[in-house]
Protein backbone atom coordinates (compact mmCIF):
# COMPACT_ATOMS: atom_id res chain seq x y z
CA UNK A 1 0.00 0.00 0.00
CA UNK A 2 1.29 3.57 -1.10
CA UNK A 3 2.01 5.82 1.71
CA UNK A 4 -0.60 8.31 -0.43
CA UNK A 5 -3.43 5.78 -0.34
CA UNK A 6 -2.16 4.49 3.90
CA UNK A 7 -2.43 8.21 4.92
CA UNK A 8 -6.33 8.73 2.99
CA UNK A 9 -7.10 5.56 4.88
CA UNK A 10 -6.10 6.64 8.22
CA UNK A 11 -8.01 10.06 7.56
CA UNK A 12 -11.09 8.32 6.28
CA UNK A 13 -10.33 6.13 9.90
CA UNK A 14 -10.06 9.28 11.92
CA UNK A 15 -13.17 10.74 9.99
CA UNK A 16 -15.31 8.09 10.72
CA UNK A 17 -13.82 7.77 14.76
CA UNK A 18 -14.60 11.67 15.28
CA UNK A 19 -17.88 11.12 14.19
CA UNK A 20 -18.63 8.24 16.09
CA UNK A 21 -17.46 10.30 18.97
CA UNK A 22 -19.55 13.54 18.14
CA UNK A 23 -22.50 11.03 18.05
CA UNK A 24 -21.87 9.88 21.31
CA UNK A 25 -21.34 13.03 22.67
CA UNK A 26 -24.60 13.90 21.38
CA UNK A 27 -26.00 10.66 22.80
CA UNK A 28 -24.89 11.27 26.45
CA UNK A 29 -25.78 15.05 26.70
CA UNK A 30 -29.20 15.70 28.93
CA UNK A 31 -32.56 15.85 26.98
CA UNK A 32 -34.36 19.27 27.59
CA UNK A 33 -38.04 20.17 28.35
CA UNK A 34 -39.24 24.17 27.78
CA UNK A 35 -40.90 24.90 31.13
CA UNK A 36 -42.92 27.71 32.29
CA UNK A 37 -43.86 29.06 35.60
CA UNK A 38 -47.35 31.71 35.54
CA UNK A 39 -46.83 33.98 38.71
CA UNK A 40 -44.14 35.90 41.14
CA UNK A 41 -45.53 33.87 43.75
CA UNK A 42 -44.16 31.38 46.49
CA UNK A 43 -46.47 29.10 44.33
CA UNK A 44 -44.21 28.43 42.15
CA UNK A 45 -41.21 27.52 44.83
CA UNK A 46 -40.66 24.04 43.62
CA UNK A 47 -39.66 24.90 40.43
CA UNK A 48 -37.65 27.41 41.70
CA UNK A 49 -35.27 25.44 43.61
CA UNK A 50 -35.40 22.48 40.91
CA UNK A 51 -33.84 24.81 38.73
CA UNK A 52 -31.47 26.76 41.36
CA UNK A 53 -30.21 23.68 43.47
CA UNK A 54 -29.74 21.61 40.09
CA UNK A 55 -31.87 19.14 41.40
CA UNK A 56 -33.55 18.30 37.51
CA UNK A 57 -30.20 18.05 36.34
CA UNK A 58 -29.34 15.83 38.76
CA UNK A 59 -32.30 13.45 37.61
CA UNK A 60 -30.69 13.88 33.89
CA UNK A 61 -33.02 16.33 32.37
CA UNK A 62 -32.19 19.79 31.55
CA UNK A 63 -34.64 22.76 31.85
CA UNK A 64 -35.38 26.13 29.79
CA UNK A 65 -37.41 27.78 32.48
CA UNK A 66 -38.92 30.86 31.77
CA UNK A 67 -41.98 33.09 33.35
CA UNK A 68 -45.30 33.66 31.00
CA UNK A 69 -48.47 35.20 32.59
CA UNK A 70 -50.95 32.70 32.86
CA UNK A 71 -53.36 32.73 29.60
CA UNK A 72 -50.14 33.03 27.70
CA UNK A 73 -48.60 30.08 29.07
CA UNK A 74 -50.77 27.74 28.06
CA UNK A 75 -50.92 29.02 24.35
CA UNK A 76 -47.87 28.33 24.46
CA UNK A 77 -47.70 24.95 25.32
CA UNK A 78 -51.09 24.60 22.86
CA UNK A 79 -48.49 26.19 20.29
CA UNK A 80 -45.79 23.44 21.09
CA UNK A 81 -43.27 26.36 21.95
CA UNK A 82 -43.13 24.87 25.41
CA UNK A 83 -43.24 21.26 27.29
CA UNK A 84 -44.66 22.23 30.67
CA UNK A 85 -45.86 24.60 33.19
CA UNK A 86 -46.63 25.07 36.27
CA UNK A 87 -49.58 26.93 36.81
CA UNK A 88 -53.23 27.65 38.14
CA UNK A 89 -56.64 26.11 36.96
CA UNK A 90 -56.03 28.05 33.10
CA UNK A 91 -55.86 24.13 31.85
CA UNK A 92 -59.29 22.87 32.83
CA UNK A 93 -60.41 26.11 31.36
CA UNK A 94 -58.45 25.65 28.43
CA UNK A 95 -59.55 21.51 28.04
CA UNK A 96 -63.26 22.79 28.23
CA UNK A 97 -62.97 24.89 25.81
CA UNK A 98 -61.57 21.83 23.50
CA UNK A 99 -57.69 21.69 24.22
CA UNK A 100 -56.03 18.74 24.55
CA UNK A 101 -54.38 19.44 28.07
CA UNK A 102 -53.79 17.31 31.21
CA UNK A 103 -52.20 17.62 34.33
CA UNK A 104 -49.99 15.39 35.34
CA UNK A 105 -49.10 16.29 38.99
CA UNK A 106 -50.49 18.87 41.57
CA UNK A 107 -49.07 21.70 42.76
CA UNK A 108 -50.70 23.17 45.44
CA UNK A 109 -54.27 21.46 45.87
CA UNK A 110 -55.70 23.93 48.50
CA UNK A 111 -55.82 27.84 48.35
CA UNK A 112 -53.08 30.06 50.30
CA UNK A 113 -54.77 32.89 50.76
CA UNK A 114 -55.69 34.81 53.99
CA UNK A 115 -59.34 37.30 54.34
CA UNK A 116 -58.13 40.69 55.62
CA UNK A 117 -60.39 42.98 56.89
CA UNK A 118 -60.64 46.34 57.95
CA UNK A 119 -60.59 47.37 61.54
CA UNK A 120 -64.28 46.76 63.07
CA UNK A 121 -64.34 43.94 60.74
CA UNK A 122 -64.18 40.48 63.33
CA UNK A 123 -65.96 37.35 61.28
CA UNK A 124 -67.26 36.73 57.90
CA UNK A 125 -70.59 37.61 59.35
CA UNK A 126 -69.19 41.18 59.43
CA UNK A 127 -69.22 41.80 55.68
CA UNK A 128 -72.61 41.23 55.17
CA UNK A 129 -73.85 44.31 53.38
CA UNK A 130 -70.43 45.59 52.45
CA UNK A 131 -67.56 44.73 50.16
CA UNK A 132 -64.97 42.37 49.63
CA UNK A 133 -61.96 43.07 46.89
CA UNK A 134 -60.19 40.19 44.64
CA UNK A 135 -57.98 40.05 41.61
CA UNK A 136 -59.83 39.40 38.89
CA UNK A 137 -63.21 37.23 38.03
CA UNK A 138 -62.20 33.70 38.16
CA UNK A 139 -58.85 34.42 39.59
CA UNK A 140 -58.13 32.18 42.46
CA UNK A 141 -58.83 35.24 44.71
CA UNK A 142 -62.55 35.41 43.64
CA UNK A 143 -63.19 31.78 43.96
CA UNK A 144 -61.79 31.90 47.45
CA UNK A 145 -63.94 34.90 48.50
CA UNK A 146 -66.81 32.73 46.90
CA UNK A 147 -66.28 29.98 48.64
CA UNK A 148 -65.35 31.55 52.02
CA UNK A 149 -68.59 33.58 51.91
CA UNK A 150 -70.59 30.91 51.26
CA UNK A 151 -69.31 28.65 53.62
CA UNK A 152 -70.14 31.52 56.49
CA UNK A 153 -73.64 32.21 55.03
CA UNK A 154 -73.24 34.83 52.65
CA UNK A 155 -74.03 34.72 49.02
CA UNK A 156 -71.77 36.37 47.27
CA UNK A 157 -73.41 39.60 44.85
CA UNK A 158 -75.65 39.82 46.99
CA UNK A 159 -75.27 39.87 50.65
CA UNK A 160 -71.49 40.99 49.65
CA UNK A 161 -70.52 43.03 46.94
CA UNK A 162 -67.16 41.49 44.98
CA UNK A 163 -64.81 44.44 43.91
CA UNK A 164 -62.21 43.44 40.93
CA UNK A 165 -59.38 45.73 42.07
CA UNK A 166 -57.39 43.90 38.92
CA UNK A 167 -54.30 43.05 40.82
CA UNK A 168 -52.72 43.10 43.95
CA UNK A 169 -51.53 45.75 44.57
CA UNK A 170 -55.06 47.52 43.38
CA UNK A 171 -56.64 45.35 45.91
CA UNK A 172 -54.74 46.48 49.05
CA UNK A 173 -55.18 49.80 48.17
CA UNK A 174 -59.05 49.76 47.75
CA UNK A 175 -58.75 48.56 51.28
CA UNK A 176 -56.48 50.90 52.61
CA UNK A 177 -58.44 53.36 51.06
CA UNK A 178 -61.91 52.28 52.70
CA UNK A 179 -63.26 50.99 49.03
CA UNK A 180 -63.42 47.66 50.33
CA UNK A 181 -64.01 46.59 54.13
CA UNK A 182 -62.67 43.15 53.23
CA UNK A 183 -59.69 41.32 51.06
CA UNK A 184 -58.41 38.33 49.82
CA UNK A 185 -54.61 38.70 50.19
CA UNK A 186 -51.17 36.73 51.18
CA UNK A 187 -47.52 37.02 51.66
CA UNK A 188 -45.86 39.24 51.03
CA UNK A 189 -48.63 42.29 50.63
CA UNK A 190 -50.16 40.66 53.94
CA UNK A 191 -47.02 42.09 55.24
CA UNK A 192 -48.37 45.69 53.90
CA UNK A 193 -52.14 45.09 55.14
CA UNK A 194 -50.52 44.24 58.65
CA UNK A 195 -48.66 47.57 58.78
CA UNK A 196 -52.08 49.21 57.28
CA UNK A 197 -53.71 47.97 60.14
CA UNK A 198 -55.43 45.49 58.37
CA UNK A 199 -56.37 42.00 60.09
CA UNK A 200 -56.97 38.46 59.53
CA UNK A 201 -60.24 37.70 59.71
CA UNK A 202 -60.20 34.00 58.46
CA UNK A 203 -56.60 31.97 57.42
CA UNK A 204 -58.16 30.53 54.20
CA UNK A 205 -54.79 28.19 53.73
CA UNK A 206 -55.31 26.28 57.14
CA UNK A 207 -59.01 25.30 56.11
CA UNK A 208 -58.13 23.80 53.53
CA UNK A 209 -60.36 23.68 51.01
CA UNK A 210 -59.52 21.69 48.15
CA UNK A 211 -59.18 23.72 44.73
CA UNK A 212 -56.75 23.01 42.05
CA UNK A 213 -54.58 26.41 43.16
CA UNK A 214 -51.86 25.26 40.96
CA UNK A 215 -50.45 22.06 39.29
CA UNK A 216 -48.32 20.65 36.82
CA UNK A 217 -50.24 21.15 33.19
CA UNK A 218 -49.09 19.50 29.62
CA UNK A 219 -50.35 18.14 26.61
CA UNK A 220 -51.08 14.34 26.21
CA UNK A 221 -48.82 14.36 23.31
CA UNK A 222 -45.87 15.50 25.53
CA UNK A 223 -46.85 12.68 27.92
CA UNK A 224 -46.48 10.11 25.48
CA UNK A 225 -43.34 11.48 23.38
CA UNK A 226 -41.25 12.48 26.44
CA UNK A 227 -42.64 10.42 29.20
CA UNK A 228 -38.84 10.09 30.27
CA UNK A 229 -38.25 13.59 29.97
CA UNK A 230 -41.34 14.32 31.91
CA UNK A 231 -40.52 11.74 34.69
CA UNK A 232 -36.68 12.97 35.13
CA UNK A 233 -38.59 16.68 35.13
CA UNK A 234 -41.19 15.15 37.96
CA UNK A 235 -38.31 13.33 40.60
CA UNK A 236 -36.78 16.96 40.11
CA UNK A 237 -39.66 18.97 41.21
CA UNK A 238 -40.47 16.33 43.98
CA UNK A 239 -37.17 16.61 45.56
CA UNK A 240 -37.39 20.23 45.64
CA UNK A 241 -40.79 19.76 47.40
CA UNK A 242 -38.57 18.04 49.97
CA UNK A 243 -35.94 20.81 50.20
CA UNK A 244 -38.40 23.43 50.56
CA UNK A 245 -39.74 21.30 53.56
CA UNK A 246 -35.95 21.42 55.01
CA UNK A 247 -34.00 24.24 53.75
CA UNK A 248 -34.64 27.50 54.53
CA UNK A 249 -31.33 28.85 53.33
CA UNK A 250 -32.00 27.25 50.12
CA UNK A 251 -35.32 27.87 49.80
CA UNK A 252 -34.90 31.80 50.04
CA UNK A 253 -32.18 32.17 48.39
CA UNK A 254 -33.83 31.02 45.01
CA UNK A 255 -37.15 32.92 46.13
CA UNK A 256 -34.91 35.94 46.16
CA UNK A 257 -33.63 35.61 42.73
CA UNK A 258 -36.75 34.92 41.01
CA UNK A 259 -38.85 37.39 43.16
CA UNK A 260 -35.99 39.76 42.77
CA UNK A 261 -35.51 41.37 46.36
CA UNK A 262 -33.10 40.61 49.30
CA UNK A 263 -35.83 41.68 51.90
CA UNK A 264 -35.87 39.47 54.68
CA UNK A 265 -38.94 40.29 56.03
CA UNK A 266 -40.32 39.44 52.49
CA UNK A 267 -38.07 36.21 51.90
CA UNK A 268 -39.43 34.88 55.10
CA UNK A 269 -43.44 35.33 54.90
CA UNK A 270 -43.51 34.18 51.51
CA UNK A 271 -41.03 30.78 52.99
CA UNK A 272 -43.85 30.35 55.94
CA UNK A 273 -46.47 31.07 53.94
CA UNK A 274 -45.70 28.04 51.44
CA UNK A 275 -43.16 25.59 53.00
CA UNK A 276 -45.85 22.73 54.04
CA UNK A 277 -48.83 23.70 51.34
CA UNK A 278 -47.34 20.78 48.76
CA UNK A 279 -48.07 17.29 49.06
CA UNK A 280 -44.99 15.29 49.36
CA UNK A 281 -46.85 12.96 46.79
CA UNK A 282 -47.64 15.47 44.27
CA UNK A 283 -51.05 13.22 42.86
CA UNK A 284 -53.68 15.01 41.14
CA UNK A 285 -57.09 14.88 43.50
CA UNK A 286 -60.98 14.57 42.27
CA UNK A 287 -61.62 17.02 45.13
CA UNK A 288 -59.36 19.56 44.34
CA UNK A 289 -60.72 19.56 40.46
CA UNK A 290 -64.24 19.06 40.92
CA UNK A 291 -63.76 22.54 43.33
CA UNK A 292 -62.83 24.23 40.09
CA UNK A 293 -65.57 22.39 37.84
CA UNK A 294 -67.99 23.34 40.57
CA UNK A 295 -67.54 27.46 40.25
CA UNK A 296 -66.69 27.28 36.51
CA UNK A 297 -69.17 29.21 34.28
CA UNK A 298 -68.52 26.84 31.04
CA UNK A 299 -71.66 24.06 31.23
CA UNK A 300 -69.74 21.39 30.09
CA UNK A 301 -67.97 21.68 33.64
CA UNK A 302 -71.15 19.80 35.05
CA UNK A 303 -73.25 18.22 32.03
CA UNK A 304 -70.28 16.38 29.91
CA UNK A 305 -67.02 16.02 32.02
CA UNK A 306 -65.80 14.74 35.01
CA UNK A 307 -62.90 15.42 36.75
CA UNK A 308 -60.70 12.46 36.30
CA UNK A 309 -60.77 13.91 32.25
CA UNK A 310 -58.22 16.66 33.04
CA UNK A 311 -55.38 14.79 34.84
CA UNK A 312 -52.84 11.88 34.48
CA UNK A 313 -51.38 10.33 37.68
CA UNK A 314 -49.15 7.48 35.74
CA UNK A 315 -46.21 9.01 36.19
CA UNK A 316 -46.15 10.37 39.87
CA UNK A 317 -47.51 7.24 40.80
CA UNK A 318 -44.76 5.57 39.01
CA UNK A 319 -42.16 7.71 40.65
CA UNK A 320 -43.79 6.74 44.30
CA UNK A 321 -43.87 3.10 43.40
CA UNK A 322 -40.04 2.87 42.84
CA UNK A 323 -40.03 4.01 46.39
CA UNK A 324 -38.00 7.34 45.48
CA UNK A 325 -40.36 9.78 47.48
CA UNK A 326 -40.04 7.82 50.69
CA UNK A 327 -36.16 7.96 50.52
CA UNK A 328 -36.51 11.80 50.22
CA UNK A 329 -38.12 11.70 53.75
CA UNK A 330 -36.20 8.45 55.22
CA UNK A 331 -39.30 6.19 55.38
CA UNK A 332 -38.50 2.71 54.62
Amino acid sequence: MSWKRACSQMALTAFVVSAVLMSGVGLAQEPTLRAVYNALSGAMSPIWIGQEAGLFSKHGVSVELKYLAATTAVQGMLAGSDDVGLVGNQGIDAKLEGAEMVYVATGIPTFVFQLYGQPGINSVSDLKGKVVAVTQPAASTDYAARIVLQRNGLIPDKDVKILYAGNITALLSAMKSGNAQGGILSAPTSIQARAAGLKVIVNVTELKIPFLFTGILTLPRVVREKNEELTRFLRGYIEAIAVLRRSKDISTRALGKYLKTTDREVLDAVYEDYKNVFPQVPLMSVAEVKAVLDVVKNPKARQQMSPEDFFDNSIVEKIRASGFIDSLYGKK
